[in-house]
């Protein structure tokens, strides 16, 4: 059997992914480790490349997240301790000079060494012709700046600082800094892979709130996911409807994250993982909303939540579903959890029923641009039916499924959008 076909495809993707970290497409190599630590949370190795990778951008606490989870894995390993150690104290900008003469580059050193007697030499040559020694300075020009050459990683998180042998010549006079514009405000909406059911993150100007938390099976991956994304505090958790495929992950994160506000519409159920949701956010001392169709939930300030759904309770849960539309600008996407009576136009619409024939309705109403379909892959229902497809493709609507792309993040600016898919 050729070796290509038979190795592990896992570690072809890991390969490639550090092959991405040394050609500095620090982007490309995260988006790879993150999809293997979401579809192994038990390699090691991929948490501490996942680490390396972050730790390379802004974000330092996701990064020592990763160490840790890679630590935990494989207790002791000194190159994880040694990279949680280098990402929470970075090496200082500068090494002091004997730092420098200690550092074993013997080549380096030769040279230095060199250099210095043509230095003396010259010296002696103008005292014999001219009989005064004169001043000597030390400048870029005339002796120069050696930087260390870069290790090659094994994987580490930091590259060495350059380490100057010459003495520091006088600092310039730094020029007046040119005030670099604030970065514009963006939303994030992450359609997350939990299997058959639907969770979602909506995070804008360092605020965060999940609608619906996907079966039980998935609680422990969706709060990995809201961790490695820098969730600490959740302002608000919206369950949709009391169903198990949308509320059976919400104890893990009650009791993994701070939530401050927990949305509902206030009907109950008599199965006990809603009463046990139900206590734990009363435990939690999280401030209970119950909303109906005309209000709204105070998001940011570039961000609205309006509730459009819905008008009164009929007792059947699905289509007592809360329904969402969430606005920036000229981007709005809905959220129906399960009810199928949704009208008023979208850009992008979560679609309700995982994709079943009821939702055919919900395409033509609102027309947006893109659907997504949270489902989980050969799910036992049929899900998405290919009339539901058929009616997506006439609207000429993007579609985006979980159980094909994986996690699905749309970014916008309120005037444009776009999607990443973690496959």
């Amino acid at each position: 059997m050729d070796a290509d076909m038979a190795a592990d495809p896992d570690e072809r993707r890991f390969d490639e992914g550090i092959s991405l970290i040394k050609a500095g497409k620090i982007e490309e190599a995260i988006e790879i480790f993150s999809e293997l630590v979401e579809k192994d949370a038990t390699n090691h190795k991929a948490w501490n490349a996942y680490g390396v990778a972050l730790s390379q951008t802004i974000h330092t606490e996701s990064a020592i997240h990763c160490f840790e989870n890679a630590l935990q894995l494989d207790p002791g390993n000194k190159i994880y301790e040694r990279n949680l150690k280098r990402v929470k104290s970075p090496p200082p900008k500068k090494v002091p000079r004997k730092m420098a003469e200690l550092t074993p580059h013997k080549k380096s050193r030769k040279w230095i060494g060199g250099l210095c007697i043509l230095f003396i030499f010259i010296g002696l040559c103008a005292l014999l012709f001219s009989g005064v020694v004169p001043g000597f300075s030390v400048s870029d020009k005339n002796l120069g700046l050696f930087p260390q050459p870069t290790p090659t990683p094994e994987i580490i998180i930091s590259t060495p600082t350059p380490v100057s042998t010459a003495t520091t010549p006088p600092p310039t006079p730094s020029p007046t800094p040119v005030p670099t514009p604030p970065p514009k405000p963006e939303t994030l909406f992450h359609f997350i892979d939990v299997g058959q059911g639907d969770a979602a993150l909506i995070q804008s100007q360092g605020k965060n709130m999940l609608i619906d938390a996907g079966p039980k099976s998935a609680g422990q991956r969706l709060v990995e996911y809201l961790k490695r994304h820098n969730v600490t505090t959740l302002d608000y958790v919206v369950a949709s409807h009391p169903y198990e495929d949308h509320i059976g992950g919400m104890l893990d994160v009650i009791r993994a994250f701070t939530v401050k506000n927990y949305v509902d519409n206030g009907l109950s159920d008599s199965s006990d993982l809603y009463t046990d949701v139900i206590n734990a956010v009363i435990s939690d001392q999280a401030v209970r909303m119950i909303v109906t169709a005309g209000m709204s939930i105070p998001f940011t300030n570039t961000t609205t939540v309006e509730v459009i759904g819905p008008h009164r309770l009929t007792g059947h849960q699905d289509t007592d579903s809360l329904v969402l539309r969430v606005t920036m600008h000229n981007v709005s996407v809905i959220f129906p959890g399960d009810a199928t009576d949704i009208r008023g136009p979208a850009t992008i619409l979560k679609l309700p029923g995982h994709g079943s024939d009821s939702a055919i309705g919900s395409i033509m109403n609102t027309r947006p641009q893109a659907v997504i379909i949270s489902l989980g892959s050969g799910n036992p229902y049929g899900y998405p039916r290919s009339a539901t497809l058929d009616a997506i493709k006439r609207q000429g609507s993007r579609i985006y499924r979980t159980d094909v792309n994986g996690t699905i993040v749309i970014r916008t600016d309120g005037k444009n959008w776009t999607a990443q898919t973690a496959r």
